[in-house]
């Protein structure tokens, strides 16, 4: 509605085609549509001039004529709408790059809330993204994970694979998920956010692999007690 009065408002009861490509231009000035993907909305605004420069002359079809442009300007609109709606979205995700790496000095526990909350919400993205984080914060926090600076989520689950080697793949597929979801464009949903808590409830419960070197502590079977021996 909002349209329609302002393109009714800038033109006349019985337009020409010019009166209407004059209406349409006043429109289509606004910030919000110099402001959207400057390639695709001069296409979508060269096909408004086609058709209107397929009207003809000022007699007769004045309403007509404004409907066509009423019609042809929200379809611009829409696409407009579709573009802003993308670039925010394309902008979250840029902003939260910076608060989704995987070393820092926010706990598990606080990270595990945070992904509950947004999964209530149903905010799947950052459900998703939060919950790697926490995932691989309380594997670091366990010393399975290293926090080197610039850790990736693939390095995290192949470091975690080796330390919880059941959980390999799993660990490798929500390493994935993360990747997509931040950086690929990829829309989480409600079996996605659940797929990385899960597998951060079972590392969790998981006991690591017991390490196959040897404890200083402890003689080597295939060698004497010397201790013993002497004693």
């Amino acid at each position: 509605m909002t349209l329609l009065t302002s393109v009714l408002a800038g033109a006349p009861l019985a337009p020409s085609a010019d009166d209407a490509r004059r209406a349409a231009e006043r429109e289509l000035a606004r910030r919000v549509y110099r402001d959207a993907e400057p390639g695709l909305l001069q296409r979508a605004w060269d096909a408004v001039l086609e058709a209107l420069s397929r009207l003809q002359g000022p007699s007769g079809g004045g309403v007509l004529q404004v409907l066509v442009v009423v019609l042809l300007v929200l379809a611009v609109v829409v696409v407009v709408a579709l573009l802003v709606r993308r670039t925010g979205a394309a902008a979250r995700r840029a902003s939260s790059t910076a608060e989704a790496g995987l070393t820092g000095p926010v706990d598990a526990a606080a990270l595990r809330a945070e992904a509950a909350r947004a999964a209530r919400e149903e905010r799947w993205d950052d459900a998703v993204v939060v919950g790697f984080r926490a995932l691989v914060r309380g594997l670091q926090e366990r010393d399975l994970v290293g926090a080197a600076p610039g850790l990736t989520a693939s390095e995290a689950a192949r470091e975690a694979g080796r330390a919880l080697p059941e959980l390999a793949g799993r660990l490798r597929a929500v390493a994935d998920l993360f990747d997509g979801v931040l950086y690929g464009g990829r829309r989480a949903s409600q079996a996605d956010a659940e797929a990385v808590a899960g597998v951060d409830s079972s590392a969790a419960a998981t006991r690591p692999a017991r390490s196959t070197r040897p404890d200083p502590a402890q003689p080597d079977p295939g060698q004497p007690d010397l201790a013993g021996r002497a004693r």
